[in-house]
């Protein structure tokens, strides 16, 4: 891992014996936060900068045989530091000052994410970590540092010695994107235009004195391209060079299709697994297990795209499951995330240190932090259900994150959302699903008094809404509706013969204002 993201990224502050360590996840740590780390896991120290801070830290670790700890790289590593890290075996990893936690959380959830769980094997079926070692040997052969990036200019894979090239790639690797103002300068020279019709490597000028020149091919599957390789080198690159990138083009649209290929499987695999668990079918036991989620308290999310139909919606669908995985395992990593149906589905283990309330938020939490990543570009709601005291309760967190995605959806904005939140909001809804029975538009005070207003060209219906939001207090529904308080008691004496319905009875009033409520709120 530290070979893969370079020296300008990460460098070994501390070791503490061999750093040939199997690291089995990825756990963001903020300073504060009670300590809940897995086996072989690489813990993210976030906010931790004081010599006492990080000592007590790795001491903690050591128990629970955490892989190792990093941190932003302060000014000096004391000799106190390292010698906690000796003593506990707990190595200390430096991330460069300037890099994100969050982009750098999922880089490194992307890098480990090489293992599939299938028939009750492990297979290396995900080759996002071939990728990156392909993307070293390329380097190795250019003698210069090298990117793998698809045609939206993500970062699919990166190889060492980022730090010989320029602010922009150092940038792009650590976003795992150019930078829209980049990308925007390529555009306008053509780059893009000259990089899609040739079948050679292109020249790429620097666009100042600081930026490296660039070398770059496109990655094809016949017609369609399917991303390119970036070569920064300040020395032309020699013709044997040039048809070895061109070569090497080839071979990378082999990954690039093995990934596509694995991603599809791995998708499927992870559906049907997660299916299991939410209807607590045959063997949901096992699918828990290989999804990596712990026995205990679990919490169910329920997410949807806004503002796409049909095919759009199912692709927006799939991009949401797959940023929201990398987003949600960055923090909590004992998580699956799947597109089941019309919806995406996410469900998370809630740490037995934590009571069910505050896992509950703190994954609310972390859902809000996405939606607004999200943006306007691709506006989400997240509705989430109640805490599952097991595995045998995620039917009711599930049913309760799809009745708060379906207000939310509603509403028509992008929003995150407990069930407890919207609570009155989802039974009104429900309310008007019972009345959305032919049968009950029909019956009743309410339609009634339509039938009569459409027929009569009135308006008792409006009439008896803002009375009964008034409380029944006359004065102030006159008020609202600018009549006199008598003329409101002549219509509401209307209201009570052609609507066939006593006022006066507490029960009806409430009935009338129920169905009012939904009907007003299916208008909407």
């Amino acid at each position: 891992m530290a070979e893969d993201l370079g020296p300008s990224l990460l460098e070994v502050l501390a070791p503490a014996g061999s750093l040939e360590t199997e690291i089995a996840g990825v756990t963001i740590f903020a300073a504060g936060d009670e300590l809940a780390i897995g086996s072989g896991e690489l813990v993210l120290g976030v906010g931790l900068a004081t010599e006492a801070e990080i000592c007590e830290v790795i001491a903690r670790l050591s128990v629970s045989k955490a892989a190792a700890l990093m941190i932003k790289v302060p000014a000096e590593v004391s000799e106190k530091i390292r010698a906690t890290a000796q003593t506990h075996g707990v190595p200390v990893l430096g991330l460069a000052r300037d890099a994100s936690w969050f982009h750098v959380a999922v880089l490194l959830h992307a890098m480990l994410e090489r293992w599939l769980m299938i028939d009750g094997e492990l297979h290396d079926s995900n080759p996002v970590g071939d990728l990156f070692a392909f993307a070293n040997a390329v380097s190795a052969l250019m003698d210069a540092p090298v990117t793998v990036e698809d045609p939206a200019s993500r970062v699919l894979a990166f190889s060492g010695r980022q730090a010989e090239a320029d602010r922009e790639r150092i940038q792009a690797v650590l976003e795992r994107r150019v930078p829209p103002q980049a990308r925007q300068q390529l555009e306008e020279m053509g780059v893009f235009r000259e990089l899609h019709r040739s079948r050679e490597p292109i020249l790429v000028p620097g666009f100042d004195a600081t930026m490296v020149p660039r070398v770059a091919v496109a990655i094809r599957a016949g017609e369609e391209i399917l991303g390119s390789l970036w070569v920064a080198t300040k020395e032309p690159l020699s013709t044997e060079r040039l048809q070895a990138l061109a070569d090497a083009a080839e071979l990378a649209a082999l990954h690039i299709l093995r990934q596509r290929s694995a991603h599809d499987l791995g998708r499927r695999l992870s559906a049907e697994l997660l299916r299991t668990v939410l209807e607590d079918g045959d063997g949901a036991s096992d699918a828990a297990a290989r999804l990596g989620l712990k026995p205990g308290p679990l919490c169910v999310l329920a997410c949807q795209p806004l503002g796409t139909t049909g095919a759009t919606f199912e692709a927006d669908s799939q991009r949401l499951a797959i940023s929201l995985d990398l987003h949600l395992t960055a923090i909590h990593p004992h998580s699956a995330v799947a597109v089941i149906g019309a919806m995406v589905y996410a469900v998370v283990s809630i740490s037995a240190s934590k009571t069910p309330g505050h896992g509950v938020s703190r994954i609310q939490a972390t859902a809000a932090d996405f939606v607004a990543r999200m943006g306007d570009r691709a506006p989400t709601v997240i509705g989430i259900g109640g805490p599952a005291p097991s595995r045998q309760g995620v039917g009711r967190s599930r049913s309760e994150a799809e009745r708060t995605v379906r207000v939310l959806r509603d509403a028509g904005r992008a929003a995150v959302a407990t069930f407890d939140d919207v609570y009155l909001e989802t039974v009104l809804d429900q309310l008007g699903d019972l009345l959305d029975d032919e049968q009950d538009r029909r019956s009743g005070p309410v339609a009634r008094l339509h039938a009569y207003d459409a027929e009569n060209g009135t308006d008792l219906t409006d009439s008896l809404s803002i009375y009964l939001d008034a409380f029944g207090d006359v004065a102030a529904a006159a008020a609202a509706m600018k009549v006199h308080p008598n003329t409101l008691r002549y219509r509401l004496k209307r209201i009570q013969e052609i609507g066939q319905v006593d006022l006066d009875d507490p029960r009806s009033r409430l009935a009338v204002l129920v169905q009012l409520t939904t009907l007003r709120g299916r208008a909407d």
